[in-house]
């Protein structure tokens, strides 16, 4: 029997990232996309690395992210724009296969069981290629998790960030 192969791709610090391929002179200081503050609508919606070494954290109130960082630069969502890149990014996907499963704007599953060896010579070869033709196509990187199910691969996508496979197999996932 065949063994089964599942990546997740989540993109990193997504609208964020977006964000910062407009404004390239921000991106080694804090930067939270959030809500409007005037409106009580001052949640952050996402942040860089930068941001995130600090412990700003996604949903938390903008005055708490300003606690933790005083110089955090904030910038209004664009939503139409960060559509855009998902579909770019998940074009890219179907290239190797047919069974991709959108989780969010920003993470899919990719089935990839009967296709990968149409293109590499492992998996996570095809998850390396994968994170260099989305950071080649969008300027944008992702965490790939590799794995034989959907949760493995997850947990795999979470390990190490950003920019990063991580590969969970029957014989690694105890450790």
């Amino acid at each position: 029997m065949e063994e089964r192969w599942v990546l997740h791709c989540d993109c990193n610090s997504f609208y964020a990232s977006v964000e910062l391929l407009a404004h390239p002179e921000l991106r080694q200081k804090c930067v939270a996309v959030c809500g409007d503050p005037e409106s009580r609508h001052g949640i952050i919606l996402a942040k860089n690395e930068p941001a995130k070494k600090l412990g700003v954290k996604t949903a938390e109130t903008i005055w708490q992210a300003k606690r933790k960082c005083p110089d955090l630069v904030l910038l209004p969502p664009h939503r139409e724009l960060y559509r855009k890149y998902y579909r770019i990014i998940n074009t890219i996907y179907q290239r190797y296969t047919d069974r991709v499963e959108p989780f969010s704007i920003d993470e899919s599953w990719l089935d990839v069981t009967g296709s990968w060896q149409l293109f590499e010579k492992s998996p996570a070869a095809l998850a390396d290629r994968l994170r260099a033709e989305v950071k080649a196509a969008t300027g944008l990187t992702i965490s790939v998790g590799v794995s034989f199910n959907k949760v493995f691969a997850k947990l795999g996508s979470d390990y190490k960030k950003p920019d990063a496979t991580t590969l969970i197999s029957r014989q690694n996932y105890k450790d």
